[in-house]
């Protein structure tokens, strides 16, 4: 097994709809082969769509490859926690001016009747949590 960090720029650059998708099947799987990702996209592209898409994927520095016999396996170069960061905060800049307390209103006028209690409370604690530290800073 040989592994290719091929040597692209990680930084941010705009994702194509089926590149982000390929990017989600990434994420979920931690790393897949080009038949794992063709049979988790919806409406299937062909196979040799997949491979050019992920050849700019790797050429944009958002995967790596790895060799294992004649099969390629891909992953994310960045770990899901730091794209799940990076997602949130565009999300926060696009739809809700940066606010945080605005996206948390909009969730909660949006799905809060389909909160449990227990996920009530786990909020809650975290808000106090949040109250403690800022007491204390």
């Amino acid at each position: 097994m040989t592994d290719n960090t091929h040597s692209a720029q990680t930084g941010h650059v705009d994702l194509t709809r089926r590149e982000r998708q390929i990017m989600d099947i990434l994420y979920a799987r931690e790393e897949a082969g080009v038949q794992d990702i063709l049979d988790g996209l919806p409406d299937e592209p062909n196979y040799s769509t997949v491979r050019a898409l992920l050849r700019k994927l790797l050429d944009k520095g958002h995967v790596v490859y790895r060799q294992d016999g004649a099969r390629y396996v891909y992953r994310p170069v960045v770990q899901k926690a730091a794209a799940s960061r990076s997602a949130f905060r565009r999300l926060l800049d696009t739809f809700f001016s940066g606010s945080p307390r605005e996206a948390v209103v909009s969730l909660l006028g949006e799905q809060g009747d389909s909160l449990s209690r227990e996920d009530i409370r786990e909020i809650e604690r975290e808000l106090d949590r949040l109250k403690q530290r800022r007491s204390r800073g």
